[in-house]
């Protein structure tokens, strides 16, 4: 998950310095997130990024189910 993080950070400082980040490393870090199961909310907005970027059916389809499993990881903090 290191190069994810790094990328993560990369795309933070890009909106602040203009520049690039590698969208194929966070969508795999995205995917095996997904995987194990460690969604967060900052996911979330980073997979929109990702999906716009990249802008193929795959990476729209990762960020409707990162999407859909924070909101559900969201709804089971309320009920408990």
């Amino acid at each position: 998950m290191s190069k994810y993080n790094e990328h993560v950070e990369a795309l933070l400082a890009q909106q602040a310095k203009g520049k690039g980040t590698n969208y194929q490393v966070l969508e795999s870090g995205l995917r095996q997130k997904l995987k194990d199961g460690t969604i967060q909310q900052q996911d979330v907005a980073i997979a929109l990024r990702v999906a716009s970027e990249i802008g193929s059916l795959r990476s729209r389809v990762l960020y409707a189910n990162i999407k859909r499993a924070a909101q559900q990881e969201h709804e089971t903090q309320q009920t408990e």
